[in-house]
C-alpha cells in the first residue's frame, strides 16, 4: 500500500510516483537489453534480442549441445549420401604390427607426466589412449601409487590418435597387492573390429548389455570422463546401423541444437528418454513406435564431431544417467577352440614388452 501523500499528493498529480515507476522501467529495459546479447552484443538465442518466431521460443527450452569426441569447434550437418558411405570393414583376423614404437615408464605423480618421455607422439595423446583401455577396471587418478608402472606398445598414426597395440599396467609391483593388468589388440573371429583382450581370453572392455550398436570399433567416452559431456561415445564408422535398445516410441527427430547433428530421441516404456546424436541417416519418423532392436539410423559424423561415432545419452525426469547403470554390462570371453591362435598372435607381443621391462 503506497502512503497517503503518493497516492493524494498536495497540488494533483503524483509526480514522485510517477518517477520511480519510470525508473523501474528503464531499469527492467536496460536487464532486458543485457540478457540478450553476449559480452561482445551479439544477441543470443532464444533471448529477447531475437525475432519471436515460434521456434526460437521453443528452442530456448531444449538441452545445450552436447560437445562429442575432439576439439575440432566446426559444425556440420550435412550428411554423407547413403550411396557415397563406405562399406562396413569384413572381418579381417587378427590385427598387424607395423611400425611400432615401445615406452615404459615408472609413476612418480599424475600417469600424463609418466609419459612425458615419450618422444615420437604426443603425450598426452598416449596417455588418453592408454589410459582409455583401463578405465573399466581402475581410476588412473584416485588408484595410482608411486612406484607403479607402466608398459605400452603402439603405432604412430599421421593425423590421428595412437593405436595401442599392447599395454600393461602394473600396480605397486614387487607387493603383496601387486596386480598386472594386460590388454592385447586382437580381432577375434566372427568380430567385425579388433577389441583388447586380457591373457585368460577376457575381453577387457566392458559392453552394454541390449546397447545401441551391435558392431563399433570401442568406446571412446564414459559419462564420467567430464563433467560436461552428458553420455556414452561410440567410436565407429559411418553408416552403421543404430538399433532401440528398448521398445520405445520416436518423440523428435533434428530438435534445434546444431552442435548435435542429426538426432533423434526415443521415449523408453518406463519414460526414460534416449538421444542418439551426430547420425548420418534416418530410418523411423516422428510418432512412431518401435520394437527393441528396430534399426532408427545410420551413425555418422555430423553436427560437432570429429568422427565417425555415436553419442548415446539417456535422461529421467531431465537428470542425465549413466548407460552403463541402466544397461549393466557383460565381458565378452574367448572359446576355447580360438585360445591357441589367440595366445600364438599375441605371444610376439608380450615378448616385446618383456623386452622393454628389462631395460628399464
Amino acid at each position: 500500500m503506497l502512503p497517503e501523500f503518493l497516492r493524494y499528493p498536495p497540488g494533483g498529480k503524483p509526480w514522485l510516483l510517477y518517477g520511480a515507476v519510470g525508473v523501474s522501467l528503464a531499469l527492467n529495459l536496460g536487464l532486458a537489453i543485457r540478457l540478450g546479447t553476449s559480452s561482445d552484443g551479439v544477441p543470443l538465442a532464444g533471448s529477447v534480442a531475437d525475432s519471436v518466431e515460434p521456434a526460437a521460443v521453443a528452442s530456448a527450452t531444449e538441452p545445450a549441445p552436447i560437445q562429442a569426441i575432439g576439439d575440432d569447434t566446426t559444425i556440420s550437418n550435412a550428411a554423407v549420401p547413403p550411396d557415397q558411405v563406405p562399406p562396413l570393414p569384413a572381418p579381417l583376423g587378427a590385427a598387424a604390427e607395423a611400425g611400432t614404437h615401445l615406452y615404459s615408464g615408472i609413476v612418480t605423480s599424475s600417469i600424463s607426466a609418466t609419459f612425458t618421455g615419450v618422444a615420437d607422439t604426443s603425450p598426452a595423446a598416449l596417455s588418453a589412449v592408454y589410459t582409455r583401455l583401463f578405465a573399466w577396471d581402475m581410476d588412473m587418478r584416485r588408484d595410482l601409487h608411486k612406484g607403479d608402472r607402466v608398459e605400452v606398445m603402439y603405432e604412430q598414426r599421421e593425423g590421428q590418435e595412437p593405436l595401442v597395440l599392447a599395454a600393461r599396467f602394473t600396480s605397486q609391483p614387487g607387493t603383496a597387492t601387486e596386480h598386472v593388468y594386460s590388454a592385447f589388440r586382437w580381432q577375434a573371429p566372427g568380430d567385425r573390429f579388433p577389441s583388447y583382450w586380457s591373457p585368460d581370453g577376457t575381453e577387457v572392455p566392458k559392453r552394454l548389455v541390449a546397447g545401441p550398436l551391435d558392431d563399433y570399433e570401442q568406446i571412446t567416452s564414459l559419462l564420467k570422463d567430464r563433467p560436461t559431456h552428458e553420455g556414452m561415445d561410440f567410436k565407429t564408422p559411418i553408416g552403421t546401423p543404430v538399433e532401440a535398445p528398448r521398445a520405445a516410441v520416436v518423440t523428435r527427430i533434428n530438435w534445434n541444437q546444431p552442435a548435435n547433428g542429426n538426432c533423434v530421441e526415443l521415449k523408453y516404456q518406463d519414460g526414460t528418454m534416449a538421444k542418439f546424436l551426430h547420425l548420418n541417416e534416418f530410418l523411423v519418423k516422428e510418432g512412431q513406435s518401435v520394437a527393441a532392436g528396430t534399426v532408427i539410423a545410420k551413425t555418422g559424423n555430423t553436427g560437432h564431431s570429429t568422427g565417425g561415432h555415436l553419442h548415446y545419452q539417456l535422461e529421467q525426469g531431465g537428470r542425465v544417467v549413466d548407460p552403463v547403470d541402466y544397461h549393466g554390462t557383460l565381458r565378452r570371453t574367448l572359446q576355447p577352440d580360438v585360445m591357441d591362435r589367440f595366445h600364438t598372435d599375441v605371444k610376439p607381443l608380450e615378448q616385446q614388452l618383456d623386452g622393454q621391462l628389462a631395460a628399464l
